[in-house]
């Protein structure tokens, strides 16, 4: 269902490590061959050209027959006894052992040198090819999921402008109680259509995965915008003050990492600084502080507060499950190398690129927390035009699940349809 093909560039998998092999096995005879020599030039000083190589093949071959060279009269008599056997063994494992691995890393540099100079002269050409195949790509998905991709993009469109508008409005009214939760969520809001934005680039070049693994973050900011929202000013100054934890953490990561990466130390004044910062906070709030989420400890009687928590108080623990599945496109677990949302019907294909499949659970799911996000935040101390407003959005993003799951299916019985073909073709022969 995506766009992958044949590289136009390059050697044939394994054939460069198939002419080594070859050449490793041909070493006894060359060794052999080079033994073979020395004796001719002993016996003849100048022995006709090939002679030792054609002698060398006779021995190894394990013919029992004398070795008798074509349109030659001449009786030659060469002898390979034990103490030749040990020096040419000798001299092949010397070979192998002190000069082989050099001789390959010289072999590897110089093959890998030339071989990249080919490809780079070509890659012109190549990078076209890939654009064209690339563009056709985009247009039939595009043509394909055009309805859902509209309309996800007209909400997100619709959100950006109710935004301003609330971020207008916000700044000409006098700071009052809550005004720190109003104006934290209101940039929330902000990274949240931008992280939509993201979802939705995905989604048109074929990314379904990666899609649903953007949405996982716009999840995660609406639930800590539903929990602030739902406790105030007091939360929310926690939530501010937890950064001094975080700089902490990062400090004792850099400083692990930074003579490893060749970086300098951070200066001691701002160690000092991020550590007087950091023992102010856990002296103020306590030390169930120090977690992940302990700026919500004390509002969920939680001491250590988990993400599963803060969704199951935002009122979002439905979510659970797709929350997961953008986490496996995160993480390395074994879900993130069977489990492909551009994929179609099991487990067993691979996909190392686009599709033009699996973009109905990112879509939906963008749908849905974006516009949960924006009523939750635009929607706080609603006017009649914001009360409009919202139910727009709902009308609108109800629709996006329908148009998503219809394209769905119709690749899905299109790709029923190309396996039933492909197994009557397999019947027939």
């Amino acid at each position: 269902m995506g766009n992958v093909r044949k590289s136009r560039n390059g050697p044939k998998a394994g054939s460069l490590q198939e002419a080594v092999e070859i050449g490793l096995a041909g070493l006894p005879t060359v060794f052999l061959e080079h033994h073979i020599s020395k004796k001719l030039k002993e016996k003849m000083g100048a022995p006709p050209e090939g002679l030792a190589r054609r002698m060398a093949d006779h021995l190894l071959s394990g013919s029992e027959e004398p070795f008798i060279e074509a349109n030659s009269d001449e009786n030659l008599k060469i002898t390979i006894d034990e103490s030749d056997i040990n020096e040419i063994e000798g001299a092949l494992r010397r070979f192998q052992t002190d000069q082989l691995p050099d001789l390959l890393r010289s072999m590897s540099e110089s093959t890998a040198r030339k071989t990249l100079r080919s490809l780079k002269a070509r890659w012109p050409e190549e990078h076209e090819l890939q654009e064209r195949d690339l563009a056709g790509f985009r247009d039939r998905l595009q043509r394909r999921w055009e309805k859902p991709l509209g309309q996800l993009s007209m909400l997100l469109t619709m959100v950006r402008e109710w935004c301003q508008q609330i971020q207008v409005r916000s700044q000409s009214q006098p700071k009052t109680k809550g005004h720190k939760t109003r104006d934290l969520t209101i940039r929330m809001l902000v990274r949240g259509c931008q992280v939509a934005d993201e979802v939705l680039c995905l989604l048109q070049n074929g990314f379904a995965d990666g899609a649903m693994a953007r949405w996982r973050t716009l999840h995660e900011i609406a639930v800590v915008a539903a929990i602030l929202l739902q406790y105030g000013d007091e939360i929310t100054e926690r939530y501010l003050e937890h950064q001094y934890v975080e700089s902490k953490r990062a400090l004792e990561k850099y400083n692990a990492c930074a003579p490893s990466l060749g970086y300098r130390a951070m200066s001691a004044a701002q160690q000092k600084k991020i550590q007087k910062q950091y023992e102010r906070v856990i002296a103020t709030y306590g030390k169930s502080f120090k977690s992940d989420y302990g700026w919500a400890a004390h509002h969920l009687a939680k001491d250590r507060p988990t993400f599963a928590d803060l969704e199951v108080a935002a009122g979002r623990g439905e979510m659970r499950s797709h929350y997961q599945m953008g986490n496996d496109n995160i993480h390395t677990g074994i879900k993130s190398m069977y489990v492909r949302l551009g994929l179609i019907g099991g487990y067993g294909g691979l996909l190392s690129g686009r599709s033009n499949a699996g973009l109905t659970e990112p879509g939906q799911n963008t749908a849905h927390t974006l516009t949960q996000l924006a009523v939750l935040v635009c929607g706080s101390q609603p006017t009649f035009d914001d009360n409009v407003v919202s139910m727009m959005l709902c009308a609108l993003r109800d629709e996006i699940p329908k148009s998503f799951a219809r394209i769905d299916a119709r690749i899905e019985a299109e790709e029923k349809e190309i396996r039933r073909s492909a197994q009557k073709k397999q019947h027939k022969r």
